[in-house]
């Protein structure tokens, strides 16, 4: 094939390439978002664990919901997981306001709060890597459960004044009933 003919084919099938490397980037972009927003989940499901598995503990022994994991028994699991997380968000709401007070009790509901919000989903997360990966290398064993205690730590912001839209209405009554 001669330069002439060969320049007019790369010409003609330019738009096509460009097409073909567009195609390409917005399944790359697309892919990376599916898997960001997997991992946030993911990690929204760690956080959330000890309410979760709270929730799901206490509806197995409700025999009334049926058998297997229907919509009743669902719905119950979310109502009772939703239940402690404000529950958790009332202590919270105490501590602060014991806090904000001077006294030293607030050491205790907080105390709480840090078992329940930060030590519970890392030593379930320990429990996982333990269990499913079978390893026994120290970084993966502790020290990744321990980041993520950190982390759950930073997301809950047990010593300062402020809570989500969802469980503020916990939140404001447990601190009324510490400053009243």
């Amino acid at each position: 094939m001669s330069d002439y003919d060969e320049g007019y084919e790369a010409g003609r099938n330019a738009p096509n390439i460009r097409q073909s490397i567009q195609n390409g980037q917005a399944i790359g972009k697309g892919l990376a978002t599916v898997l960001g927003l997997g991992l946030r989940l993911l990690v929204e499901v760690l956080v959330l664990a000890p309410f979760l598995v709270l929730g799901l503990v206490l509806a197995m022994e409700l025999e009334f919901l049926g058998p297997g994991f229907g919509f009743a028994r669902l719905l119950c699991i979310g109502v009772l997981a939703y239940s402690f997380y404000a529950l958790l968000y009332l202590v919270k709401g105490v501590a602060i306001g014991l806090r904000q007070r001077g006294s030293r009790l607030w050491l205790l509901p907080f105390t709480i709060c840090l078992l329940v919000a930060c030590l519970v989903p890392a030593w379930l997360l320990h429990l996982f890597v333990v269990h499913t990966a079978h390893v026994t290398h120290l970084v993966l064993v502790w020290v990744v459960p321990a980041l993520f205690a950190l982390y759950t730590y930073s997301r809950y912001r047990l010593t300062e004044d402020v809570a989500p839209n969802t469980v503020l209405w916990a939140y404001r009554r447990g601190y009324q009933w510490a400053t009243t």
